[in-house]
Protein backbone atom coordinates (compact mmCIF):
# COMPACT_ATOMS: atom_id res chain seq x y z
CA UNK A 1 0.00 0.00 0.00
CA UNK A 2 0.93 3.98 -0.59
CA UNK A 3 1.25 5.86 2.25
CA UNK A 4 -1.76 7.98 0.57
CA UNK A 5 -3.77 5.17 1.53
CA UNK A 6 -2.58 5.33 4.85
CA UNK A 7 -3.57 9.02 5.47
CA UNK A 8 -6.53 10.86 6.48
CA UNK A 9 -8.40 13.02 4.29
CA UNK A 10 -9.39 15.89 7.22
CA UNK A 11 -5.83 15.98 9.32
CA UNK A 12 -3.63 14.85 6.59
CA UNK A 13 -1.68 12.45 9.33
CA UNK A 14 0.33 9.64 7.96
CA UNK A 15 -0.63 6.50 9.46
CA UNK A 16 1.55 3.20 9.75
CA UNK A 17 -1.00 0.90 8.10
CA UNK A 18 -4.21 1.09 6.75
CA UNK A 19 -6.00 -0.23 10.28
CA UNK A 20 -4.33 2.43 12.40
CA UNK A 21 -5.76 4.82 9.29
CA UNK A 22 -8.79 3.43 9.68
CA UNK A 23 -9.59 3.68 13.59
CA UNK A 24 -8.83 7.13 12.95
CA UNK A 25 -11.67 8.23 10.97
CA UNK A 26 -13.94 6.47 13.28
CA UNK A 27 -15.33 7.99 16.39
CA UNK A 28 -14.34 7.12 19.93
CA UNK A 29 -17.12 4.92 20.26
CA UNK A 30 -17.02 3.56 17.34
CA UNK A 31 -15.33 0.15 15.69
CA UNK A 32 -14.86 -1.83 12.49
CA UNK A 33 -14.66 -5.45 12.52
CA UNK A 34 -16.81 -7.24 10.04
CA UNK A 35 -17.93 -10.38 10.27
CA UNK A 36 -18.96 -13.84 8.98
CA UNK A 37 -21.98 -15.24 10.58
CA UNK A 38 -21.25 -19.24 11.18
CA UNK A 39 -24.21 -21.90 12.23
CA UNK A 40 -25.77 -21.46 15.81
CA UNK A 41 -24.74 -17.91 15.58
CA UNK A 42 -21.40 -17.82 15.95
CA UNK A 43 -19.33 -14.99 14.30
CA UNK A 44 -15.98 -14.82 12.52
CA UNK A 45 -14.51 -11.54 13.30
CA UNK A 46 -13.27 -10.93 9.73
CA UNK A 47 -11.38 -7.67 10.98
CA UNK A 48 -10.03 -8.98 13.97
CA UNK A 49 -8.34 -11.60 12.04
CA UNK A 50 -6.68 -9.65 9.15
CA UNK A 51 -5.45 -7.17 11.58
CA UNK A 52 -3.90 -10.68 13.58
CA UNK A 53 -2.41 -11.90 10.90
CA UNK A 54 -1.06 -8.44 9.47
CA UNK A 55 0.05 -8.42 13.51
CA UNK A 56 2.63 -11.92 12.54
CA UNK A 57 3.31 -11.01 9.11
CA UNK A 58 7.00 -11.72 10.30
CA UNK A 59 6.67 -14.67 11.95
CA UNK A 60 5.55 -17.12 9.41
CA UNK A 61 4.78 -19.60 12.29
CA UNK A 62 2.25 -17.81 13.92
CA UNK A 63 0.41 -16.94 10.38
CA UNK A 64 -0.10 -20.39 9.73
CA UNK A 65 -1.23 -21.37 13.13
CA UNK A 66 -3.92 -18.18 12.70
CA UNK A 67 -4.89 -19.78 9.50
CA UNK A 68 -5.32 -23.13 10.46
CA UNK A 69 -7.22 -22.07 13.35
CA UNK A 70 -9.51 -20.09 11.41
CA UNK A 71 -9.81 -23.10 8.84
CA UNK A 72 -10.58 -25.42 11.54
CA UNK A 73 -13.41 -23.05 12.83
CA UNK A 74 -14.91 -22.73 9.52
CA UNK A 75 -15.34 -26.63 8.87
CA UNK A 76 -16.42 -27.36 12.23
CA UNK A 77 -18.50 -24.49 11.79
CA UNK A 78 -20.52 -26.30 8.35
CA UNK A 79 -19.83 -29.87 9.42
CA UNK A 80 -20.21 -30.24 13.53
CA UNK A 81 -21.97 -27.17 14.38
CA UNK A 82 -22.45 -28.80 18.10
CA UNK A 83 -18.69 -28.70 18.92
CA UNK A 84 -18.43 -25.85 17.65
CA UNK A 85 -18.27 -23.91 21.18
CA UNK A 86 -15.66 -26.55 22.77
CA UNK A 87 -13.54 -25.96 19.54
CA UNK A 88 -13.73 -22.05 19.70
CA UNK A 89 -12.77 -21.97 23.89
CA UNK A 90 -10.08 -24.79 23.12
CA UNK A 91 -8.42 -22.50 20.76
CA UNK A 92 -8.69 -19.10 23.00
CA UNK A 93 -7.56 -20.57 25.62
CA UNK A 94 -4.31 -22.10 23.08
CA UNK A 95 -4.09 -18.31 21.79
CA UNK A 96 -3.61 -17.08 25.61
CA UNK A 97 -0.66 -19.44 26.25
CA UNK A 98 1.16 -17.80 23.00
CA UNK A 99 4.58 -16.65 24.07
CA UNK A 100 3.97 -17.19 28.03
CA UNK A 101 7.00 -19.09 27.98
CA UNK A 102 9.01 -16.61 26.74
CA UNK A 103 7.41 -14.06 29.28
CA UNK A 104 7.67 -16.32 31.86
CA UNK A 105 11.37 -16.43 30.90
CA UNK A 106 11.89 -12.30 30.77
CA UNK A 107 9.73 -12.46 34.23
CA UNK A 108 12.17 -14.75 36.21
CA UNK A 109 15.45 -13.41 34.43
CA UNK A 110 14.46 -9.88 35.57
CA UNK A 111 13.65 -11.21 39.22
CA UNK A 112 17.15 -12.64 39.55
Amino acid sequence: MNKDENKCPDCGEVFEDVFESIDHMLEDDEEFDPALILPNGYRLLVGSLLRCIYRYADEPDMVKSVAQSTYLTLFTAETSPETLGAVVHDMIVGSSMVGIDEELKQLLEDGE
